[in-house]
């Protein structure tokens, strides 16, 4: 059957856009009539599987637009709208003609087109893993079955909210250090392609030896000038066979994971990170009726650390065998014990899903002041490391002119 994508509006003179199913254009207007919608204007969409490949490509290739900020947007209208009253099709066809975001604009119109054609919104959105995690899939069918689905849409924008502040806090608390490593590398690779061929003319033309830092220099100039192709090529190869290796080899993967929990100094912040996410993201499941084994899957996806998995994985076994979670997080060391503690005390009075609110709110304090431990540490770190290669390479550049000068002075 014939696919026909639409511009229409309703009777408020509101525009619509989607994809519609029929067998003629007669049948497509006629129903999209039925959803109150007028002034068709209809075209058929069969074009587009000639370059479905193509397509499927740059969707992929332009999924870093489809941030939680557009999506926390998107849920927070949906639930604005749904408890207004308003048809599942057309607060879907609203929003889609309302968003900037291309990507996501396609996903609504196909999500439209596939609750037009029999299937449930969770299962529409289930087909774009891409755009709507496991997690917005599980929450919004678990808000289907239970009739509270704008609860469970305001619950999903919160809980993206959140994350995204917590990505925004540690961006910006580590861009200052970014920027002066950046800078840094900047102004060695300036010096090493324009200022060291300069001083190399002058020494070979004094015909002197030179000392090894400056030989060493002189190397490392000659490659970035001659050769700064390969070395991106080596860079984006060991980047590249590095990710391939860890995909295949699950003990280095194990143990990679495990470094980033443990290392030094960033070791702390990274495991207070993740135990925010696990409990933001099992607080929010349990609030909106999802179960407990289902939480626990979906917060492991979310975590995506093996470390974080096999912990998650004893406490589905003790769950599945009718223990509570405090039995086995209590073993491990991966959650603080506050956080074990209060999950222990909501456990006991009946308020997990509070008591998981109020400890990721709390741990989210706990992660500011960490940074700026850190970052009060990292300053002076990274000002002495830059100042070490600064000065070597001050010190490769003027030790032949101090020989020179020395020479001249026995004479």
């Amino acid at each position: 059957m014939p696919k026909y994508k639409y511009i229409a509006k309703d009777k408020q003179g509101k525009e619509f856009r989607g994809i519609v199913e029929s067998k003629d254009k007669d049948q497509a207007k006629t129903k999209l009539n039925q959803l109150g919608l007028y002034d068709v204007f209809l075209e058929e969409a069969a074009a587009k599987a000639r370059f479905g490949f193509l397509l499927q490509f740059l969707r992929a290739f332009a999924q870093i637009k489809i941030n939680k900020v557009d999506l926390s947007l998107f849920a927070h209208q949906f639930s604005a709208m749904i408890s207004a009253g308003l048809p599942l099709v057309k607060c879907l066809s609203i929003l889609a003609s309302d968003t900037d975001n291309k990507i996501l604009k396609t996903a609504l119109e196909e999500v439209i087109f596939d609750i037009q054609n029999g299937l449930n919104l969770s299962a529409a959105l289930a087909k774009h893993p891409r755009i709507f995690s496991n997690f917005v899939v599980s929450m919004v069918k678990s808000g289907e079955t239970a009739g509270i689905l704008p609860g469970v849409l305001k619950r999903i924008a919160i809980h993206l909210e959140k994350e995204t502040e917590l990505r925004q806090k540690i961006t910006s608390a580590f861009a200052y250090p970014a920027v002066v490593v950046f800078v840094a590398i900047g102004a060695i690779t300036f010096l090493l392609i324009f200022i060291i061929p300069v001083f190399v003319n002058v020494y070979k033309s004094l015909k002197i030896n030179l000392p090894l830092p400056t030989l060493s220099l002189i190397w490392l100039s000659n490659i970035m000038i001659r050769y700064w192709w390969l070395v991106f090529a080596v860079i984006i190869a060991i980047i590249y066979g590095f990710k391939r290796i860890r995909e295949k080899n699950k003990k280095l993967s194990f143990f990679l994971d495990y470094f980033k929990l443990w290392m030094p100094v960033f070791g702390k912040l990274n495991r207070k990170i993740y135990t925010t996410r696990f409990i933001r993201t099992l607080g929010a499941m349990l609030a909106s009726g999802v179960t407990l084994s289902r939480s626990l899957e979906v917060a492991d996806e979310v975590l995506n650390n093996r470390v974080s998995s096999a912990v998650i994985r004893a406490l589905q076994i003790n769950i599945n065998q009718g223990k509570t979670l405090t039995e086995i997080l209590e073993k491990q060391r991966l959650f603080s014990p506050l956080a074990v503690q209060m999950i222990a005390t909501g456990e006991q009075s009946g308020t997990l899903e509070e008591m998981l609110n109020k400890t990721a709110d709390f741990l989210d304090e706990d992660i500011d002041h960490i940074i700026k431990r850190l970052i009060i540490k990292l300053e002076p770190m990274l000002t002495f490391l830059v100042a070490i290669l600064v000065g070597y390479i001050a010190l490769a550049i003027y030790l032949p002119m101090f020989d020179i000068l020395h020479s001249l002075g026995s004479r």
